[in-house]
């Protein structure tokens, strides 16, 4: 029963799922909060999250700057349904899709800022996830990475137990940002990680 719960990590579906989703909601709520404060968000634009689990963030957002747009992708469709239900009073401002980092269903220059939060531990490739975000953001657009463990000795008990995840350090985040085409300016708060791309024009 624990391994089938730790799979749903990766990607949530069916019950197990569902519940890995509630608490993804409620536990990210402390790191996504200091997280938001390191970054500078649109007044008015559209924000990506991409890898949006449960919505959580994007609830957070939408409260937090109410004249923006916020949409989600995630590769699950059990993440979309529950993300689609969580903010389904805002659906005039956010909508969430089924889709893959590695192609996400978006135009160039689509967005004004995206985030990534708990979640590029699971890409299949950093650095061209990270390219394929920036692809969607305007220039001079930001990216939030944030990582809630960034210490692969202390979170080797999560990566040994939960298939496909690499637990990256605040210099191999920084590393991969700019080898997409970022400046970067990192934060560090214990294992804690907000590493802020700026994409260049």
């Amino acid at each position: 029963m624990l391994k089938a719960f730790l799979e749903n990590c990766k990607r949530p579906q069916g019950g197990f799922g569902r519940l890995i989703l509630r608490g993804m909601n409620s536990g990210h709520g402390p790191v996504a909060g200091w997280a938001f404060d390191r970054m500078e968000w649109p007044v008015n634009g559209r924000i990506l999250d991409i890898g949006c689990g449960g919505g959580g963030n994007i609830a957070r957002l939408l409260r937090r700057l109410p004249g923006c747009r916020v949409d989600g992708v995630d590769y699950s469709g059990e993440s979309v349904a529950v993300s689609r239900r969580v903010n389904a009073r805002q659906a005039d401002r956010c909508r969430v899709v089924r889709g893959d980092v590695m192609a996400l269903p978006f135009a160039d220059a689509s967005y004004d800022a995206a985030l990534a939060v708990e979640t590029v531990y699971f890409w299949p490739d950093l650095t061209a996830g990270l390219r394929e975000a920036a692809r969607v953001l305007r220039p001079g657009g930001a990216l939030l990475v944030v990582t809630e463990m960034s210490d692969p000795q202390k979170g080797a008990v999560w990566s040994h137990n939960c298939p496909g995840m690499t637990i990256y350090t605040p210099a191999q985040l920084r590393a991969a940002l700019e080898a997409a085409g970022f400046s970067v300016t990192v934060y560090t708060k214990g294992v804690w990680t907000a590493a802020v791309g700026q994409k260049q024009n």
